[in-house]
């Protein structure tokens, strides 16, 4: 079982369903999969070697979609790239994995000259529109022309045939999956704790496995529907899109979430069954008095990952949207993402916990030696199973610092209690040393957060000549409140050791964040 036949799984389950709903550009089953065979059929025309890379750059859209299946259908590697990024590290990263394809959104094209460098290995770039790409001996072509003109006019019943014995349309779980291939599917760049892009390698068996044992806790159908927010370059937002379309479920996109009123009214309008974020979605939500749960009746689950959500926060969820089940989970791209997920019925005992591995996979908590540490004790969380990468496109020293005996450590701390839930502690990076303490950045950001009068806050360590490291711990207020340093201080000091007092305290209208909405921690470690 491939990658692409999540699609096609999904397509024979649902045919004339919405596939995609944004705004008002709609396409069912039937026509993805149509879409996307023919455009594939052009793509195997061009004879490029198998595993050929095909990067994508395309805000959340349809036509993302389109690119993404055909690019694993054509069986080629797709390498969705990050939309915020500037265009040096388009370049770098097309040139790193060598595409010969470039799928680009007209939007981006005026990057062109500075991300086609005299090395690059493009062949062909794919736009919404038409361009004239001749001067950079460049062919190309506009998507909806080669879908439109091609003679290859499959009939959906044929596309469909077999699919049954290949992804079980009655019972697909982790027990039953078929073979998957352990072949390079897609590359996702991520920026890590250094800011160095590291291409993470992740094979059909990792996507394909993660994905189905992901619908299984969800328990997710072709009834549900997605509120998509996070972009699909990012491996949370691919998980949505594979597991929706694995189930014949629909996903509603919208890119506007800087006015949370616009997603409200989305979510009222399409009634949508589940919503997505990570730590500063929901504190954006939570800020926003017109979100609640009366207004969503249709909404049956919310899930988060993508950073640790402070207890309080998650406390503030379960208040504002009683009766739904909320899904906290843990991952990482390295990991095809989910590695970790706590039952809703088990939130309100477990509100700290990152819950119990996800099905298919093993957790363990190892010390320096590599053994597993005693229940209660601290150890890196350290994963083994299908979901685990095949390692990093051309780093081979970062990889086997992470990747050994065919096990993923994580990097995160945590420990697990009599019953084995896990509780994340901290990041190895985030332990702030101070003055001869360790000390947990994501303890601090928990007490701060209980301060009435704070929105979000980061805390991150930065030099100092006499400790070594000092904490420093970045504020936003709640609109319309007033807050001193002193103040920050006190609140912490009445609650934690005082070596654990932030030294410095500095306010912002906003923390700097990556589109998927993680906080770019790196950047506040810069300047105090």
């Amino acid at each position: 079982m491939k990658l692409f036949d999540l699609l096609t799984r999904g397509a024979a389950l649902a045919p004339d369903k919405d596939a995609v709903v944004h705004g008002d550009k709609k396409i069912t089953y039937r026509e993805l999969l149509l879409k996307t065979n023919v455009l594939a059929q052009y793509l195997e025309k061009l004879n490029l070697a198998p595993g050929s890379r095909v990067a994508v750059l395309f805000e959340n859209s349809l036509e993302y979609i389109i690119s993404f299946f055909t690019v694993t259908r054509a069986g080629y590697v797709v390498v969705p790239l990050d939309t915020s990024l500037r265009p040096d590290k388009f370049r770098f990263i097309l040139d790193d994995c060598e595409a010969k394809i470039l799928f680009i959104q007209t939007k981006f094209t005026r990057y062109l000259p500075e991300i086609i460098s005299e090395k690059s290995s493009l062949e062909l770039v794919i736009s919404d529109r038409a361009l004239d790409l001749s001067k950079y001996r460049l062919k190309s072509e506009k998507l909806s022309d080669i879908i439109d003109q091609s003679d290859f006019k499959p009939s959906f019943e044929e596309l469909i045939e077999g699919i049954d014995a290949v992804a079980p349309l009655d019972n697909l779980t982790h027990k039953t999956l078929p073979s998957c291939p352990t072949e390079l599917a897609a590359i996702f760049y991520t920026s890590g704790s250094t800011g160095t892009s590291k291409g993470v390698m992740l094979s059909h068996l990792n996507l394909v496995s993660n994905t189905v044992a992901t619908v299984e806790y969800l328990n997710l159908t072709d009834k549900d529907s997605i509120m998509v927010i996070l972009p699909f370059y990012y491996i949370y937002g691919n998980s949505l899109l594979l597991t929706h379309v694995q189930v014949g479920g629909c996903l509603v996109i919208d890119n506007r979430f800087a006015f949370p009123q616009v997603i409200l009214e989305t979510m009222m309008k399409e009634k949508v069954t589940g919503f997505s974020g990570v730590p500063s979605n929901f504190m954006i939500l939570l800020n926003n008095a017109n979100f609640c749960s009366e207004k969503l009746p249709a909404l049956r689950y919310l899930t988060q990952a993508g950073g640790a959500m402070a207890p309080k926060i998650i406390q503030n969820v379960i208040d504002v949207f009683p009766g739904k089940e909320i899904y906290i989970m843990y991952g990482q791209t390295e990991a095809a993402p989910r590695v970790t997920w706590l039952p809703p019925e088990e939130l309100k005992d477990h509100i700290s916990s990152i819950g119990i591995p996800v099905p298919g996979v093993t957790v363990l908590l190892t010390g320096d030696d590599g053994r597993e540490v005693a229940p209660g004790e601290i150890g890196e969380i350290t994963v083994v199973g299908d979901n685990v990468m095949l390692g990093y496109w051309h780093q081979p020293d970062e990889e086997s610092q992470v990747l050994k005996d065919g096990k993923l450590y994580t990097g995160d701390l945590a420990r697990r209690d009599e019953k084995g839930y896990l509780y994340v502690v901290s990041r190895k990076k985030e332990i702030i040393k101070v003055g001869g303490n360790r000390v947990s950045a994501k303890e601090i950001e928990e007490r701060i957060l209980e301060n009435e009068k704070v929105l979000e806050t980061a805390v991150v360590g930065v030099s100092d000549d006499i400790l070594g490291e000092a904490i420093k711990a970045v504020v936003v207020l709640k609109e319309g409140c007033a807050a001193t340093e002193e103040e920050i201080q006190n609140h912490i000091g009445a609650r934690l050791a005082r070596h654990k007092i932030p030294k410095h305290v500095i306010f912002t209208n906003a923390l700097p964040k990556y589109p998927s909405g993680k906080v770019k921690k790196q950047e506040l470690s810069k300047t105090i």
